[in-house]
């Protein structure tokens, strides 16, 4: 048995896998999007990562919330952000990009000091 043959074979069925195990997310999200009885959520939940667990959990909390309320009336709330919640990333407040300026002033000194200390 020729060895490269054997490895090809086995990366295909990791990508395979891969493939497969995509869809069958997307299928069971589909479901639970569908299922008006809720359970099938948990099995969708139980695919996903931690993150993306809690994410989906308090975003199904959130839809449900808005869908029990006319959109003229839940868009005048403090509460509503949207259709689903936005996803929490570094940049999401003023701290947080002022932090990262002077991270970039900082580093640009330091290059600056490091130049004039090799010459």
């Amino acid at each position: 048995m020729n060895i490269d043959e054997l490895e090809r074979k086995l990366n295909k069925i990791s990508s395979d896998s891969i493939q497969y195990e995509e869809e069958l997310k997307n299928i069971s999200k589909n479901i639970s999007e569908k299922d008006k009885t809720k359970q099938s959520r948990e099995e969708y939940y139980n695919m996903l990562s931690e993150t993306d667990r809690e994410y989906q959990q308090n975003n199904d909390i959130y839809k449900d919330w808005v869908g029990n309320y006319s959109k003229a009336y839940i868009e005048m709330s403090d509460f509503y952000v949207g259709e689903e919640l936005p996803r929490e990333h570094y940049l999401q407040s003023k701290k947080d990009i002022i932090e990262l300026y002077k991270l970039f002033m900082f580093y640009g000194m330091l290059e600056q000091y490091m130049k004039f200390t090799t010459n």
